[in-house]
């Protein structure tokens, strides 16, 4: 046996199925065994591996016993002269496994080999090559001295960013995404270490292989995609806790009692430091666009109070900024428009002018209400009347704004998701038309992209249009301004796909690959099936969200009746939609609902003022299997923001006719 392959898998199904049909191509004519190690998963991931990959053999536990842990299970029983440790969210070029093999072979002192490995984005992932974190190393890491002097031999020695990414070297530590081990060398320093739970495990056995005498080695000629720990987020707290404390039992186990010392306290200073930034990046993403819009705000109503008191009504230039209208009334008004425009998702991108007016609407009508309740703040109607004006042409120029200086231009363009599809015809047609009926994928397809060299390239008219070859990719992503691209790897090798996902990267185009034969798509951070592939498990069955949504429906229709009075001209059907929110107020309907709701297999709830399709882009008349899938789509994936979102999107239409179906 030339080779084992070990993956562990947790709760990760498509990554892993993905993962293994790149692997069954690769190992084509290499006689080798693969192990799937799972970790207690729930999403099906055994049921999968049973019905597609009979041949892999598969080790089921019953609860989740970590990295080392599991991975040393598979080693114990493989029977390779080489053992490679992959995880799941990987995809392996075609030739990869023969390119280690035969470089691995030639270079008997190397006990282990890593590869040069990409993003989901197509961006080189620098832990392909590491040294070991020493506690200068680690201080120069944490404190950024690396990121700001890359180049530099001292300071750029975490990830050995002065080495060439496309030349092979000697390195001190693997990562253990993508790990190859030679037998000899596992069998003279031992498996992984499972005092680590996760993470730290690749650096400790990195470590003992240099001390077995042995060498590690980077190896350029061949990359693979790493998606790079999808589930976890790297700038988390809990990350960084993990981490550290990796570092630590590192630090316990293989330094000297004085670089001990100072290691970890370096640790425990890190630790400090990176939670804090953690916390602090989050927060400030948070609030500095709206802290930045209050002060616009409370500027504009200032502005609309010089323009209403002293060009309109002629007052007093001494009399026009009393200290009650400078400290109270106007910090009160731009706070209520920032509360408005945050509950109504107008700092959520894209940008929208609908949340914007809708907050400056209910925003005039909060502050007139306030004025005439607390004759403190009541300096004048027409102040409020003009701070709303201001502050809604405000609002949007600021929008505008920043559109400019991102895209290029005012409108929000720059995010409205622009897609070709790359593959055989039939291939295409195949994914064009899970895009179009189950998955319902947003953003408009821009045509077909064939592959080079394997079949004319020809635009007979239909739709949508074959826009050229993979050769004339970089081209067509720049002329048709594309920002994501969907490979069929049918269609195309891995090897191919990287290729294209390398060159594009500087446009920061984003990446999508539907498998062969697969109905879900994978790209970072995200994978999209259609309703039809896989069991409903819908939230709307928990007790608790149906409780949740009651009450969300009970105090969202008190707030709306309360404001009829003064916003009936914002809907549609302005008489109905007083019936409608009493029904909903009375328990009788809720706000949202299904479309249809007929399925036997959904949860039963009440009929729906609104429903699903208010947040589809609009296709004509919608037929009945789309109404099926928006249904298990609502039911499945409930949430309170998803019912608010709706509500938003179709606030006009809450006087629309209810549906002639029996409540629940």
């Amino acid at each position: 046996m030339k080779l084992s392959i070990v993956i562990v898998n947790y709760n990760v199904k498509h990554f892993l199925e993905q993962c293994l049909l790149s692997v069954q191509r690769a190992l084509q004519g290499i006689p080798a065994e693969v192990f799937v190690v799972d970790n207690n998963s729930v999403d099906g991931s055994i049921g999968m591996l049973r019905e597609k990959f009979p041949w892999v053999k598969l080790l089921a536990n019953k609860e989740n016993v970590g990295f080392a842990r599991a991975n040393n299970q598979a080693i114990r029983q493989s029977l390779g002269e080489y053992v490679l440790l992959l995880n799941p969210d990987t995809v392996v070029e075609e030739d990869t496994f023969r390119k280690t093999l035969a470089w691995l072979d030639a270079h008997p002192a190397c006990g282990g080999l890593g590869l040069k490995m990409v993003n989901g984005k197509g961006e080189f992932l620098p832990e392909s090559k590491r040294a070991l974190p020493t506690p200068w190393v680690a201080f120069y890491k944490v404190f950024g001295f690396s990121r700001l002097f890359p180049k530099s031999k001292r300071f750029g020695k975490y990830h050995l960013t002065y080495l060439d990414k496309d030349q092979n070297h000697e390195v001190e530590v693997l990562s253990g995404a993508c790990m190859f081990l030679r037998r000899a060398a596992l069998d003279k320093v031992g498996l992984l270490d499972e005092d680590y739970f996760m993470y730290g495990e690749d650096i400790d056995l990195s470590y003992r292989i240099t001390q077995g005498g042995y060498t590690n080695c980077y190896f350029s000629e061949t990359q693979i995609i790493h998606y790079k720990g999808e589930s976890t987020r790297k700038g988390s707290l809990n990350y960084v806790l993990v981490f550290y404390n990796a570092m630590l039992i590192f630090a316990r186990k293989h330094f000297s009692h004085g670089r001990r010392r100072l290691f970890m306290f370096l640790i425990q200073l890190a630790i400090y430091f990176r939670a804090a930034l953690a916390i602090g990046r989050r927060i400030v993403q948070r609030t500095a666009f709206p802290l930045l819009e209050w002060g616009i705000i409370y500027a504009l109503a200032l502005g609309a109070h010089w323009v209403w008191e002293y060009q309109v009504m002629h007052r007093s230039f001494a009399e026009l900024y009393p200290a009650d209208f400078v400290q109270r009334a106007a910090p009160i008004y731009a706070t209520v428009l920032v509360m408005l425009l945050a509950a109504l998702g107008a700092y959520r991108k894209p940008w929208r002018i609908r949340p914007v007016a809708l907050a400056v609407v209910l925003g005039f009508t909060a502050i007139a209400t306030l004025n005439f309740i607390f004759k403190e703040l009541n300096f004048s109607r027409g102040t409020v009347a003009v701070t709303s004006l201001f502050s809604l042409v405000g609002a949007l120029g600021v929008r505008a704004l920043f559109n400019l200086v991102r895209t290029g231009s005012l409108a929000d363009e720059g995010y409205r998701l622009r897609y070709v599809l790359v593959g055989s015809p039939t291939e295409t047609a195949r994914v064009y038309q899970l895009l179009q009926d189950d998955i319902l994928y947003p953003g408009e397809l821009l045509g077909l992209v064939r592959p080079e060299g394997k079949e004319a390239v020809s635009d007979t008219g239909q739709h949508p249009p074959v826009l050229g070859d993979t050769g004339q990719l970089d081209e067509i992503a720049r002329f048709y301004a594309v920002n994501e691209v969907i490979f069929c790897n049918k269609s195309l090798s891995t090897r191919e796909i990287i290729g294209h996902m390398t060159r594009l990267a500087e446009r920061h185009i984003h990446f999508k690959i539907v498998p062969h034969g697969a109905d879900y798509l994978i790209g970072p951070n995200l994978i999209l099936t259609g309703a039809s592939a896989q069991p409903l498990r819908a939230r709307l069955e928990n007790p608790e969200m149906r409780f949740k949504k009651n009450l969300f429906d009970f105090s969202l229709s008190f707030v709306l009746l309360a404001a009829y009075p003064l916003t009936f001209w914002l809907y549609r059907h302005k008489l109905r939609a007083l019936p409608n929110l009493l029904g909903v107020f009375t328990g009788r309907y809720h706000l949202v609902g299904y479309l249809d709701g007929t399925q036997p297999e959904l949860p039963r709830i009440k009929a729906g003022v609104l429903n699903l399709s208010m947040l589809m882009q609009a296709r004509g008349k919608t037929n009945a299997q789309e109404l099926q899938r928006m249904d298990y789509h609502y039911a499945r994936n409930y949430s309170l923001l998803l019912d608010w979102e709706i509500l938003v999107k179709g606030f006009d239409q809450l006087g629309a006719p209810l549906p002639r179906r029996k409540a629940a």
